[in-house]
């Protein structure tokens, strides 16, 4: 695979231009999908809170099943194959919806189910994703590479939740959901396009025998656990994800339900907070050089709490509680790809080719295992507590991480290469694992 000079921009090299392109559209079908498939389950399907709950918990549920095995052979294998694979299979998956929807046969189950296949593709394709990058760009370019990549997702979310309330206003949430089919076989034609890659090497020393998949498994999880700041921020990770997954798992029907909001106005609050999420992209480069790697990265997780403590106050569907709510869902997001472009861009740095897959995949593991168990936490919740009392304590957690990563040794990093010794470092000695 070739790599792109610093001295030419990255959209004039052609494989970085067709994975940003095909990305980009697949990335504002999935933005569609964030909307139309838990709007079926409410509007079309009936769905309770802990049906709500069960729904958002399978799409993040394959990570913890199944991250850290994706993770070794993604170590072992080329990653195009896999990403073109994955993205064929998400696709069929996604069809059925709306097909079932014509023939009258659709229900919680095939939700239920469909969503679980694409979960467990997305473990699949979202690993190899990140490891293909470095090998395509070149790993001096990763922060641009990711900047890039993450202003096309937040562009996604500010364009793709407002056309989803408005196509589901005029047509109805299992049809839209074609759209998002037609994005992955969109993006799998354009993967087919790209540069092959090579399988990792797996170390200096090739003639050893191929370790066993549990001690690939603890290699790269010992890569997390020794690392400072790797180690701490995976741990603000798994917070993040927990209490954010708890609110997402009820904030559809908080909106619907408890506020009385309808799929146009929930659009347009997705919209306004994916508006957030892009401003952060935006500025993850500049906040960081501004302030520090390790102090944006405290401050950005601050964000999603008062966020979300504004929207648990908030009652009523008046234009002022739309613009209430919206204004908090801006300011809960914006901190949100700030983290994910730093630690990602940091991760694929500090780790060699040949472990990187299993680093990305014991991060992935332990975030969306934290997903999976919020979004069932918020089905609970919802259901025994009510909804809003579930948004305030999802909140209320959302505000753990930045003072975990203030307590750590984080706070005190001001560049992204501080801590890439380890890359040179010998690999851990695993016997005491």
């Amino acid at each position: 695979m070739k790599t792109s000079t610093k001295s030419v921009s990255l959209f004039r090299d052609r494989s970085f231009a067709l994975l940003w392109t095909s990305q980009s559209i697949s990335l504002l079908g999935t933005q569609i999908t964030f909307v139309a498939l838990p709007l079926t389950a409410v509007l079309v399907l009936d769905a309770t809170p802990m049906e709500s709950g069960i729904l958002a918990a399978l799409e993040q549920l394959p990570f913890l099943l199944f991250g850290l095995f994706v993770g070794v052979m993604l170590d072992r294998r080329s990653r195009r194959p896999i990403l073109i694979a994955a993205n064929a299979v998400r696709s069929v998956a996604l069809a059925w919806i709306p097909i079932a929807y014509w023939l009258d046969i659709l229900t919680i189950g095939q939700v239920f189910a469909v969503a679980f296949v694409i979960g467990t593709m997305s473990v699949f394709f979202d690993l190899a994703y990140q490891s293909y990058v470095p090998g395509l760009v070149g790993r001096e370019r990763l922060m641009e590479a990711n900047g890039k990549l993450q202003v096309s997702e937040s562009v996604a979310e500010v364009a793709g939740p407002g056309t989803a309330g408005a196509l589901i206003s005029v047509l109805s949430a299992p049809v839209v959901l074609i759209a998002d089919a037609m994005s992955y076989v969109f993006s799998t034609v354009a993967l087919m396009w790209m540069p092959a890659d090579e399988p990792p090497a797996r170390s200096v020393e090739s003639d050893k025998p191929t370790p066993s998949v549990w001690t690939s498994i603890r290699e790269g999880v010992s890569v997390i656990s020794r690392h400072p700041v790797l180690r701490w921020c995976t741990v603000a990770a798994v917070a993040t994800a927990l209490f954010y997954s708890t609110v997402m798992a009820v904030f559809f029907l908080f909106l619907i339900r408890e506020s009385g909001i309808g799929p146009t106005g929930v659009g347009l609050i997705i919209a306004v907070g994916s508006a957030g999420a892009l401003c952060g992209a935006l500025l993850v480069d500049r906040l960081s050089r501004w302030l520090g790697v390790g102090l944006t990265l405290v401050l950005s997780l601050v964000l999603p709490g008062v966020g979300y403590l504004v929207l648990s106050n908030v009652h009523g569907n008046s234009a002022a509680a739309v613009a209430t709510v919206a204004a908090a869902n801006f300011v809960a997001l914006f901190g949100i790809p700030v983290f994910d472009v730093t630690v990602i861009s940091f991760r694929q740095v500090m780790a060699p080719d040949h472990l990187l897959g299993r680093v990305n995949a014991t991060v992935r593991t332990f975030a969306w295992g934290a997903l999976s168990l919020g979004a069932l936490l918020g089905g609970v919740l919802g259901t025994t507590l009510g909804l809003r009392q579930t948004v305030l304590v999802g909140a209320m957690g959302l505000l753990l991480p930045s003072l975990i990563l203030f307590l750590s040794p984080v706070r005190k990093v001001r560049q992204l290469d501080q801590y890439t010794a380890a890359v040179s470092a010998p690999e851990p000695d695993l016997s005491s694992l």
